[in-house]
């Protein structure tokens, strides 16, 4: 997989555009939470929940007393997810690293049996339950890898993104998990989360089943353009208010 210099440059042009920025600290709470809520509305609707915006911003604010409806719950529970991530990229930088009891611990579905998948998964390529913590491991060491290291962040996510839907951990859900695993090595890097919005679904698609193809650089060009996507709109938000 080489590096698409186009991308790389834009996004750190983007990136440095973004940080330069006089934004108060009030504004930038409000970019962070509109990080948020962009990140778990777009993800549940890409899993299939009807959800809105505006219910995911009265649960991201505090504004409901409790979880009314199964997608509220389902949102609340990614929201304390991602948060986990925010902070751990927060407090260790890029030596936050994933490992198989964070990713069970960022796999916070209501109503669902905890622990890794039981039964045969519905890929083809991945392990079966037996074989599925070891599986776990690896990737994980990997992630930690010298080699690893020295993909771009973008390249990082979509790797992580694509191994974990290769070993389907879980038993439902095992894209959500990942993109909120994946969003952990762009985070680190001060970029924002992997966000795949409503209208880049078919491509998503598209890019994972290249991948099975042996073609990651579908889901690389796709993450890139969600990224700088994610940091264009934020810098126009700040700058129009």
């Amino acid at each position: 997989m080489r590096p698409s210099h186009d991308w790389i440059s834009r996004i750190n042009q983007k990136q440095k555009q973004l940080a330069e920025l006089d934004t108060p600290e009030d504004q930038r709470r409000n970019i962070e939470r509109w990080t948020e809520i962009e990140f778990v509305y777009s993800t549940l609707v890409l899993e299939g929940y009807e959800i809105s915006r505006e219910d995911v911003s009265r649960l991201a604010s505090s504004q409901a007393t409790e979880a009314s409806s199964e997608s509220d719950r389902q949102a609340t529970a990614l929201l304390e997810s991602l948060r986990s991530v925010i902070r751990l990229a927060g407090q260790r930088g890029k030596n936050a690293s994933l490992s198989p009891e964070l990713l069970l611990e960022l796999h916070n579905l209501p109503g669902s049996e905890a622990g890794l998948r039981r039964q045969t998964g519905r890929n083809s390529a991945s392990p079966p339950p037996e074989r599925l913590r070891a599986a776990v491991e690896n990737a994980c060491h990997w992630f930690t890898a010298e080699s690893f290291a020295e993909f771009h962040p973008v390249e990082q996510a979509s790797l992580v993104l694509l191994r974990l839907i290769d070993i389907e951990p879980f038993d439902r859900s095992n894209d959500r998990t990942a993109l909120v695993a994946a969003s952990l090595f762009t985070l680190r890097s001060e970029l924002p989360p992997v966000t795949i919005e409503p209208e880049m679904k078919a491509a998503y698609r598209a890019a994972c089943a290249e991948a099975m193809r042996m073609n990651t650089k579908a889901m690389v060009d796709l993450i890139a353009t969600a990224v700088e996507k994610s940091i264009a709109d934020a810098i126009e938000k700040i700058i129009k208010n």
